[in-house]
Parts: structure tokens; sequence; C-alpha cells
């Protein structure tokens, strides 16, 4: 800030001559005039000073017998007075100051703080559906209204807040904590399919089943009705697992022809140019055909901000597909992989016991059909329903 209110109002380095010029600086620090970067070359002193003092350290010399010497000027007085033929110059200098003022009224950057399972994206979105984004004047932010609105259009966000310092606003956002949400209507257990009982593991409900005994998809497992010893009732909600010996069957297909993805020609790349939100394209025409793309942003950032002028690139990657024929081995081999991924997907709450593959060839491929032996919790919730007596 010193540094800057020196250049707006100019100084000069001169070069002190004559017997004892420590005295000169003694003079002026008794009249409070400051100097700054004293050094002393070949016999005399050198310092900085202000114009204005300047003047002033020229009256203070006359009772010294010493002379002083300017070695440079620094300063926008001496840049405006070289320039000040130059009328060009000095209206690009006031239109330069006067565009960063009006430049200094506009919301440059967004930073999101806090945020856990929301993504930023998602945030910034929601920012701009209430009127905060890049660009917007920031006298017309309405601080409260955002807190407010936030915490209301955010999901499991408890509070939310923002801070405009300067030319930038920072969303913080705390999460709520997430708690365990339960279903309290009334309800059985059922099997969803067929097996034979290995373990129970109930919380709540009275158990209808035992330990080895065989059950069909759809029967009842642990029931929501309660039956007390004076003949009355009362209904509430099962809650646990039930795990039982299963088997499931998942087959594949293998085709012999086989396609895949080829990418032809060069990559594309196209910019747009976004500034305050307002975007321009820095090409000419567009990509045609079947493409694949990959998206990049390029921010011009210093000391943690971030210009409001942004460059989108898109890559365009021209694709097609190509058709190619595999042997009965090769689709043996592939109908397995499909297989495991198939696993993977349908069986991943399930523990596999066993195992049996059975492979059959076709006109179109090469089928795979896999027999599992498997344990798992075939508990599923059916809701009770009770209707009213007439």
């Amino acid at each position: 800030m010193i540094k800057l209110l020196r250049f707006l109002l100019g100084y000069v380095r001169f070069k002190i001559m004559g017997d004892f010029p420590e005295r000169l600086f003694n003079q002026l620090a008794a009249n409070r005039v400051s100097v700054w970067d004293m050094n002393r070359e070949n016999g005399s002193l050198t310092a900085c000073i202000s114009v204005s003092n300047y003047l002033k350290m020229r009256q203070i010399r006359g009772k010294n017998k010493v002379r002083t010497k300017v070695l440079s000027r620094h300063g926008l007085p001496f840049i405006l007075k070289r320039y000040r033929l130059r009328f060009g110059f000095a209206a690009g200098l006031v239109l330069y100051f006067s565009l960063l003022f009006w430049l200094s009224g506009f919301i440059w950057n967004i930073e999101v703080v806090g945020n856990v399972k929301l993504t930023e994206k998602e945030i910034i979105s929601a920012c701009e559906n209430l009127g905060l984004y890049e660009g917007v004047w920031r006298s017309s932010i309405d601080q409260e209204l955002l807190r407010t609105r936030l915490a209301l259009n955010l999901p499991n966000v408890a509070w939310a807040s923002v801070n405009l310092e300067g030319v930038k606003a920072t969303v913080n956002i705390s999460e709520s904590i997430d708690t365990e949400k339960t279903d309290p209507s009334p309800c059985n257990l059922v099997a969803k399919t067929d097996g034979v009982i290995t373990a129970l593991r109930v919380d709540e409900g009275v158990i209808k089943v035992k330990v080895g005994q065989t059950v069909s998809a759809g029967q009842m497992l642990v029931s929501g009705i309660t039956e007390y010893k004076d003949g009355t009732a009362g209904v509430g909600r099962s809650k646990g697992e039930i795990y039982a010996r299963t088997t499931r069957k998942l087959s594949c297909l293998a085709t012999f022809v086989q396609t895949e993805k080829v990418y032809i020609g060069k990559p594309q790349k196209k910019r747009v140019l976004s500034f305050f939100g307002m975007k321009a394209p820095l090409y000419l025409g567009s990509a045609k055909g079947q493409y694949e793309t990959t998206s990049r942003e390029l921010v011009f950032k210093s000391n943690g901000m971030y210009l409001p002028v942004k460059i989108h690139e898109t890559v365009f990657y021209k694709t097609d597909i190509r058709a190619y024929e595999i042997s009965e081995d090769e689709a043996r081999l592939l109908s397995i992989e499909m297989m495991k991924k198939l696993q993977s997907e349908e069986l991943k709450n399930a523990e596999i016991l066993e195992r049996k593959d059975t492979f059959t060839v076709t006109e179109k491929g090469v089928k795979i059909e896999s027999e599992f032996t498997l344990t798992e919790n075939i508990a599923e919730k059916e809701l009770l329903l009770i209707y009213p007596e007439n």
C-alpha cells in the first residue's frame, strides 16, 4: 500500500555531496521529513524522497555545506508529464482506471467451502438460481435471502451463508448429519425366493420359520402381528435378516461377430471464451458425424483468485464401429469374462458356495449357463394392510 501511494504521489532518488551529509538526514528527521532506501556510493549518500518533501529539503539544505542532485524520477506525476501531449495515452489511462473501478462492482469468483457429499457444481447451480453467479452486480446480492433459500433448496444442508469479500463470494455450507431413516409402517418379512433357512437374525416381529426349514417364494418368515394371551393382537413392523441356501441361474452369449469402436482422423479442438458468463465461440463451423468428446476449462489464477475470463476447450474425437470375427475358443473365454461381470452385478450381496458352468455352441456364438449355490438374505418387506371394521 505504501509503495502504491509513493507511486501515485511521485518520488525522486537524489544524491548528497559535501561535508557531513549525515547532518542533513538528521535535520530531515527532526523536521519529520521521511526518506528511504539510503545507500552510500563513492563517498556520497543516496536516498529516495517524495516530490513535495524534496522541495522542503532544499530549504533545509541551505543551512549545510552540501549539495543535492536528482538522479532519477519515479511515479505517476512524471509519467503524466512525459505523455502530457499524447491525448490517446491519457484517455486510455483514464479509461483503464474507470473500467477497473466499474469491474470491481461485480462478483468475479465464487468459492464453496464445507461441502462433503454435495458437489461444488450442485451448490453453484443452486446459487445461480437464486441470483448469485459470476458477473452479478455486487450490490444486488441479498445475503440474508441467499442464506435462508440455500438451506431450503439444497438437500441435507443444516445451514448456509454467503460472505462477500471484494469481488469474491464465499459460500459456506454445513451439511446435516445422516440419521437412519426407518419406515414406521407395519409389515411382515416374506421370502423373495425359494431356499433352505440357514440363519435367523430378527430384531422385531414374530418368527414363523426355523433353521433347516425349506421355504418358497412369498412365504411369511417374520410376522408383524403379535397375539397376546388375553386374545388381543398388536400390529407392528418386522425387522431382521433371514439367511437361506438358494440356487440361481445366469446365462451369457458371446457372439462370433464382435464390434469395436475405432477413432478416425485427427481430434478437433474447439474453444469458447467466457467472460462474466457471456460466451463467444473462438472457432468456425461445427463437428459433424459421430464423436466422443473431452472437455476442460482454462482459468487464469493468481494468489488464489482467478479472473472472470475462462476458456472452455472441447476436443472432438471422430469414431466409427468396426465389426470383426472371433474363434470358438476366443468366444468361450469372452463368455467367461461376461459371466464374471454379470455375477459381480447380480450376486454382489450373496456368498457363493458353488458354481457349475455349462457351455453350448450355437450358430451365433458360445453360450455359458452358470448355476450358483448361494447363501443370501431372502427377507423382503411386505406391508400389512389394515382395513377398518364396518
